[in-house]
């Protein structure tokens, strides 16, 4: 049999045992604790990208409402309808996403029109204008819709179909299909 006394002790020991793994498991939590805070505040400013911002905390009344009826001892449980104005949120932010311009499509309007001539191209309405080009007869062109008289001429604003952008008299273009013969 077991002395009385042993028993004693055994039991005064194992309390004190379990004590003090007690005692350790509550300093080593607070450690935890502490290293994790500490951890936080010094990284804290090279992670600031993903921590969010410190937003004032938002009642839940503010953001559910208040109940639509149903009020009083008995009364079974409303829905919460939202009330918009007691809502507090970040003003929007815009994000412009480019629209593409359309590409102007080019259409061919009209057409040198000469007897085997090439006709120039020029930077204004006037034969003293620059000459941007020479145009064989057929080449084709885009009406940009600006004409002007000059000279007892009337001079017209076309486009190439490689972007070259000039005037050329109206006697020397056809509208295409027009041609004379």
């Amino acid at each position: 049999m077991a002395e009385p006394g042993l028993t004693a002790r055994l039991r005064q020991h194992s309390r004190r045992s379990g004590m003090m793994v007690g005692f350790s498991m509550a300093i080593v939590i607070a450690i935890v604790i502490a290293g994790f805070i500490w951890t936080y505040l010094r990284i804290g400013p090279f992670l600031s990208d993903f921590i969010p911002a410190n937003e004032p905390p938002t009642a839940i009344s503010q953001v559910f409402g208040t109940p639509a009826s149903g009020e009083g001892p008995g009364a079974a449980p409303a829905p919460l309808v939202p009330t918009p104005t007691a809502v507090a949120s970040p003003a929007p932010q815009t994000i412009l996403i480019p629209t593409p311009t359309p590409t102007p499509v080019w259409r061919a309007t009209h057409e040198i029109d000469s007897d085997g001539v090439n006709i120039r191209l020029r930077g204004g309405p006037s034969t003293s204008s620059q000459i941007i080009d020479s145009l064989p007869p057929g080449t084709a062109l885009q009406f940009l819709g600006e004409q002007q008289p000059s000279g007892g001429e009337t001079w017209m604003k076309f486009e190439t179909r490689d972007g070259k952008i000039g005037w050329v008299r109206r006697i020397d273009v056809a509208p295409i299909g027009a041609a004379a013969p």
